[in-house]
């Protein structure tokens, strides 16, 4: 006489046990994928808000942030790179120029970096996912920059440039836009190094020829020379800037992989890449008709 005993697979002790979330891989999981506009949106306010309260929210004295800005002047001398004032003559000498550097100091940081990010939203989630990644890092790194090393611009530094803006109308001393711009936090220079990241997106996604030369590479140079020359930045402060914005390229491809490598089906409509499968296999087989 035989009994069936019934016998139940009863999980390992390591199965029990609930694995705590990673936050640091929850983050940039949810960093690597496109979400819906309004969550994207609230993000990067959010974001925004945070990086410049922390920005303003850094006490050091006004005479540590001059002398900072002294000791990259006196670096940029013995390199000969000390071509502020320079630079900042000879757009005073163009006429109208000086007007145009202020109009888009103020428009292409915020306004022109929104509209890529919209565009690329729209109609490239893999390049918005890319470029907004990037943005969120270099805006962290930039912070970290402000927070060490506090750094007076060219125009409060007393070296002999003046702060060109108020000629387009834009106080950087008044109180409004003291709440957006921290006189003492140009090193390094977050305009550049957003015009740098949004000349990158346009370059990898543009297919107008125009657009991919303006936006691309024109955008990112003019930039560069635009807060040179209205006293706001060294070429320290840019070459900084340019050198942050690398970092957050960098660090956003490589989250991208990895999503992608975790996530091979994903496709690129939830903004991750998915990657060449290396196993595809090539249909060699005989038509069924032949013997």
């Amino acid at each position: 006489m035989s009994v069936d005993v019934e016998t139940r697979a009863w999980p390992a002790p390591a199965d029990r046990v609930r694995r705590r979330p990673d936050p640091l891989a929850t983050a940039t999981g949810w960093l690597a994928q496109r979400h819906s506009l309004p969550a994207e949106t609230a993000l990067l306010v959010v974001l925004y808000a945070a990086y410049d309260l922390g920005r303003g929210a850094v006490v050091s004295g006004v005479g540590a942030a001059v002398a900072h800005a002294h000791d990259l002047y006196w670096v940029e001398r013995r390199l000969h790179l000390a071509i502020e004032r320079p630079v900042q003559h000879a757009s005073m000498a163009v006429p109208g120029l000086t007007v145009t550097f202020g109009i888009t100091y103020m428009a292409l940081h915020l306004l022109l970096t929104g509209v890529v990010l919209l565009w690329l939203h729209r109609r490239h989630p893999e390049g918005y996912v890319l470029l907004r990644t990037a943005l969120v890092v270099c805006s962290v790194a930039a912070l970290v920059g402000f927070i060490v090393w506090p750094t007076a611009p060219p125009r409060l530094a007393g070296i002999g440039v003046a702060g060109t803006l108020s000629q387009a109308g834009v106080a950087l001393n008044s109180p409004t836009l003291t709440v957006l711009f921290n006189p003492y936090a140009a090193f390094p220079s977050l305009h550049e190094a957003y015009a740098a990241l949004t000349g990158w997106a346009i370059r990898r996604q543009a297919r107008n020829r125009v657009l991919w030369l303006v936006g691309g590479v024109v955008m990112p140079i003019w930039v560069a020379v635009e807060v040179i020359a209205t006293g706001n930045h060294f070429v320290i402060d840019v070459v900084a800037g340019v050198l942050t914005a690398e970092l957050g390229r960098v660090v956003a491809v490589r989250l991208s992989r990895r999503a992608a490598q975790r996530n091979p089906a994903k496709r690129s409509s939830s903004g991750t890449a998915a990657p060449l499968r290396s196993d595809a296999r090539t249909n060699h087989s005989r038509p069924k008709n032949l013997p």
